[in-house]
């Protein structure tokens, strides 16, 4: 009996579990609070060298590389996430000045704050990482190394990286601090890359983004967020 009991109460825990788990955003308008775009230091001064490409920042505190990936995906995730879960994302401004933003522009709030200043039913956080594994011996800050990468890549070019991107998206509703859902995709470089122009075309105005390329950034991005919907 006892065995009984606990497997039914364990039941009992995965189905809630499973249930918080999956969400339907079918109709949801949700607010953003907080947007993370990090630029691993271990692949960041490669794409530094091609910051002449991209137009100059609004904001002076504004770094040029970041704020044009950064904007870039965001309409791009934003675009995606509402056609394919059937959410609706607020626009950025929705709330005023009861919310902080960062020099980009975004929302910059913990869910905390976003409950007791906004009015939203519902709040979304997003965070996006780009690292890479290099060749080179690599400590400290922003250093990535993978064993499976190590050994599946261990020819790789000199000046070569292998870009590799996260992105986590994690839903609340106005109700408490506890996510709804907290979802996680990624994409690796099948082969490495050297980083040039080609890296970056379609990202100047008036150019069409490269999302089927996997030599190009936005192809590489697009990936994760395809991965990251396959697991809502």
């Amino acid at each position: 009996m006892k065995k009984i009991g606990i497997y039914l109460a364990l039941t009992a825990l995965f189905g809630i579990t499973s249930k918080l788990a999956a969400q339907n955003y079918s109709n949801k308008q949700l607010a953003l609070i907080s947007y993370e775009y990090n630029i691993h230091q271990n692949i960041k001064p490669l794409f530094d060298e091609f910051a002449y490409l991209f137009p100059e920042s609004k904001n002076k505190k504004a770094d040029k590389t970041t704020g044009l990936l950064k904007e870039k995906t965001w309409y791009l995730l934003k675009e995606r996430l509402e056609e394919e879960t059937g959410m609706y994302i607020l626009p950025l401004n929705t709330h005023g000045n009861d919310f902080k933003y960062d020099v980009y522009g975004f929302p910059e709030m913990n869910i905390n704050r976003a409950i007791r200043k906004g009015n939203s039913k519902y709040y979304i956080k997003i965070a996006v990482t780009i690292s890479a594994y290099s060749t080179k011996a690599e400590t400290g800050y922003g250093s990535k190394t993978s064993k499976d990468s190590a050994e599946n890549f261990e020819d790789i070019l000199e000046g070569a990286v292998i870009p590799e991107i996260t992105i986590e998206v994690t839903t609340y509703n106005h109700k408490g601090i506890i996510p709804m859902q907290k979802v996680s995709g990624n994409s690796t470089a099948e082969i490495p890359w050297v980083i040039g122009k080609h890296t970056f075309e379609g990202l100047t105005k008036g150019e069409t983004l490269k999302l089927n390329d996997p030599l190009n950034i936005m192809g590489l991005l697009n990936s994760a967020i395809t991965n990251l919907l396959e697991n809502f």
